[in-house]
């Protein structure tokens, strides 16, 4: 009994001389619920909004330039087809063989972004949301021009040397044959 006294003992005065009491002059702490709301979130949405609305202007002020006639996706992409071409549209994970070219809003082209071929699996993530968005729009041996936004396109790492981060692209595309899958 008196090892067990001894013992509460030297655990108080420890505590005690610890400042680990209750007669600390530390802050009480805050409950996480009541903590400041930290702003980076909130800086990175109004960052992304005025991103968008400025490319949005970027992008009219090209169609307007052009007198381009060009409707608009539920994504942002705009568009002319050409022709719609033949057949049914593409299905999830169908495959689609597509033809484009590729070139910036201010006329300059890559070459290794001209006249590419491409076998794309839809919704493999083979090719660029936006361009997979784009063949969505045509049947097979239909054609058309696109404007895709950046982030639906090459975002913010950009292509090699030739598509900056954070370019919109002009895209000529057509699909040149689609494989439906099995069932």
């Amino acid at each position: 009994m008196m090892k067990k006294n001894i013992f509460y003992l030297f655990t108080y005065l420890l505590l005690f001389l610890s400042g680990a009491g209750c007669s600390s002059n530390e802050a009480p702490q805050i409950p996480a619920n009541k903590l400041p709301k930290d702003p980076t979130d909130q800086n990175l949405m109004e960052f992304n909004k005025g991103y968008v609305e400025f490319e949005n202007k970027e992008i009219n002020r090209y169609i307007d330039s052009l007198h381009l006639k060009m409707q608009t996706s539920d994504e942002g992409i705009r568009y002319i087809i050409r022709n719609e071409g033949k057949g049914s549209k593409f299905g999830k994970h169908d495959v689609a063989t597509i033809r484009y070219t590729v070139s910036l809003l201010n006329g300059n082209k890559c070459p290794e972004l001209t006249n590419v071929t491409k076998k794309i699996s839809i919704g493999g993530g083979d090719v660029e949301h936006g361009f997979e968005s784009a063949a969505r729009m045509l049947r097979k041996g239909g054609s058309g021009d696109f404007i895709i936004p950046a982030l639906l396109a090459y975002g913010v790492s950009g292509y090699k040397n030739c598509v900056p981060t954070w370019s919109p692209v002009y895209c000529k595309l057509s699909v040149i044959d689609i494989n439906k899958k099995k069932k």
